[in-house]
């Protein structure tokens, strides 16, 4: 026999799972960034958010996604020399050629110091460098970025240029930001290239000059890579990573209010990435806590007689948690779900079920373990029928012995008697008897 678990109090339950988020919600800075997130890079909780999903132009933080790009083509080959070319001269300044040294086309280059020219001083024509000793064209290379992007789970994003320079169709999320920001992170030739302060610009012929890390936070704050991008329409945009005690936070804000000095956007990253660092969790189940009662099916005589139903409390083994920012107040769901299992193979603190939190990248599960021993509780509720069906099957049983045994005894006796009237020829045998008559 199965059981039946009825979600009777379903309602009850999701209101008291909801109700500390609700009343608890993460202490988001005032910025004046349009867009912004701030996530755990090791589990991918959201933990402060503001529009994540809202449309925004990532500027040169497009940079990152052409970076990947590059490393899936280079990273195992970073000493071959790149050509620049004609195209490279007609990118807007930031360039090579503007800002460095105005090299001729066909300039030979090497892949890592392209890298550093692309992560480090952010120079729009190292992106076309990259694109056209990739590709034929820049709009095949595009293509490759939005492969990429789609790869991430970028949903929400479209890519036109290389560089990030301005253009309508050229858009994408905070959200989206979030997964480019983290496959950067996780790329060895990103990050080694993203850490550094400065480096020595060289062909493979001359210095070209040196490289400022235009990230005003590398080496601060715990800061340990970062990406910045400016344009009139994505105002000043900042995605950054950060490590402090042994937890690694990345960061995004976008469209931040373009203050001449480019300071302002860094000063709200540090507001951001401060509360991130110190925000706490809202407990949404407790260990322990009672989420409510399943109701379990079963027979008190095992195959005859009516069924009865027991109901059993469920309490959370362990606790579960969110930050309590607007996405996990709107969307992270709570769902509970149990388990098949007989009235038999409920014992006390045995697993009868799931309560799981859904946020976008993350599900959180614990077990849910029931607080008595159902079998213990059947027998305890009907222990007096118990006992007083065993008495009187005890007493039948009894009855029933010394009616047979009585039974036997006078059969024995009677057999005794006949033996003992043959013996002595007094015996006459009725059938024989009936013969004559």
């Amino acid at each position: 026999m199965r059981k039946t678990l009825k979600k009777l109090p379903a309602l009850f339950i999701i209101i008291i799972l909801l109700l500390p988020a609700t009343t608890v919600k993460a202490e988001m800075p005032q910025i004046s960034g349009s867009a912004a997130i701030a996530f755990d890079m090791d589990t991918d909780e959201l933990i402060l958010t503001k529009d994540i999903d809202k449309k925004v132009y990532p500027a040169s933080i497009t940079k990152l996604l052409t970076a990947l790009v590059f490393s899936d083509h280079y990273s195992s080959r970073k000493t071959e020399y790149l050509v620049y070319p004609q195209e490279g001269k007609l990118v807007t300044p930031f360039a090579i050629y503007w800002n460095l040294k105005n090299i001729p086309v066909g300039t030979e280059i090497s892949a890592d110091d392209i890298m550093h020219a692309l992560l480090l001083a952010s120079l729009n024509d190292a992106s076309t460098v990259i694109a056209l000793n990739i590709s034929e064209t820049e709009e095949d290379f595009v293509q490759l970025m939005n492969e990429k992007a789609k790869e991430l789970g970028m949903l929400n994003s479209n890519f036109v240029t290389t560089s990030g320079l301005h253009d309508d169709n050229h858009y994408t999320t905070a959200y989206d930001l979030m997964l480019l920001l983290k496959a950067a992170y996780n790329d060895p030739w990103i990050r080694e290239v993203s850490m550094k302060q400065s480096y020595e610009m060289k062909s493979k012929s001359e210095t070209l000059g040196l490289l400022e890390n235009r990230n005003k936070h590398i080496g601060l704050l715990g800061n340990i890579m970062g990406k910045t991008g400016y344009t009139g329409e994505a105002g000043r945009c900042f995605a950054g990573v950060y490590e402090r005690d042994g937890k690694t936070i990345g960061n995004i804000i976008l469209n931040s209010t373009n203050d001449g000095v480019n300071l302002l956007v860094f000063e709200e990253t540090e507001s951001m990435v401060n509360a991130a660092f110190e925000e706490e969790k809202v407990i949404k189940l407790s260990k322990s806590e009672e989420v409510g009662v399943i109701t379990v099916s079963y027979r008190p005589y095992k195959f005859i007689g009516p069924t009865r139903e027991i109901e059993v409390p469920v309490k959370s083994a362990d606790t579960i948690s969110v930050y309590g920012n607007d996405v996990n107040l709107s969307e992270a769901d709570i769902e509970i779900s149990y388990l098949d299992l007989s009235a038999g193979e409920i014992k006390e603190n045995s697993v009868v079920g799931t309560a799981s939190i859904k946020e976008r990248r993350v599900t959180k599960n614990v077990d849910l373990l029931s607080t008595l021993d159902v079998e213990d509780k059947i027998l305890k509720t009907h222990l007096l029928s118990y006992i007083l069906i065993v008495f009187f099957t005890v007493t039948f049983v009894v009855l029933l012995l010394v009616v047979t045994i009585s039974k036997r005894r006078k059969k024995a006796a009677r057999r005794r008697r006949i033996e003992a009237a043959r013996r002595s020829n007094k015996y006459v045998d009725d059938s024989k008897r009936n013969r004559f008559k």
